[in-house]
């Protein structure tokens, strides 16, 4: 199982890596294009400061999108947990996750400075808890047929 939950999180952090570049990259184009700006980066400068070039620092960026979808899909484990109820697994899925992506967005990228891109973020991240409540949801579902079918064969 362990290995399992484990090979899962690697996965999602290899996709979420490539998202996140792939989508840095196309606000970098889209914006450079549009605006003519020559000079823009798709990072804070208060993150880019934490780092010796601007390389560095989008490539951190990108392994820190990583960790974050390494984050959701291990923590996803708490859906298959079936003591608990749906509405606790979400709770305890938005906690764990949030102790990994929370500290990452407010003082890593420091996106708290900047209101559009922090709306942007926490957008995304709502919808991420949206799709995972509806997985959760068709698994809990999936449970209750399955109960059901073997109650159903006893009587």
């Amino acid at each position: 199982m362990m290995k399992m939950v484990l090979q899962r999180g690697v996965f999602s952090f290899c996709i979420s890596a490539v998202c996140g570049l792939i989508t840095n990259l196309l606000i970098e184009i889209i914006v450079r294009f549009i605006s003519g700006a020559k000079d823009f980066v798709p990072l804070s400068p208060e993150y880019m400061s934490l780092f010796p070039s601007e390389t560095i620092a989008m490539e951190v960026n990108i392994l820190l999108y990583g960790v974050i979808g390494f984050a959701f899909s291990v923590a996803a484990i708490i859906y298959e947990k079936e003591r608990i109820g749906f509405l606790f697994q979400n709770l305890l899925y938005f906690l764990i996750t949030g102790m990994v992506w929370v500290p990452i967005v407010i003082f890593v990228w420091r996106l708290n400075r900047y209101p559009q891109a922090l709306i942007g973020t926490l957008s995304g991240f709502v919808v991420t808890y949206v799709i995972m409540t509806m997985v959760g949801y068709r698994i809990v579902r999936k449970n209750i047929s399955e109960i059901n079918m073997c109650l159903a064969d006893r009587l």
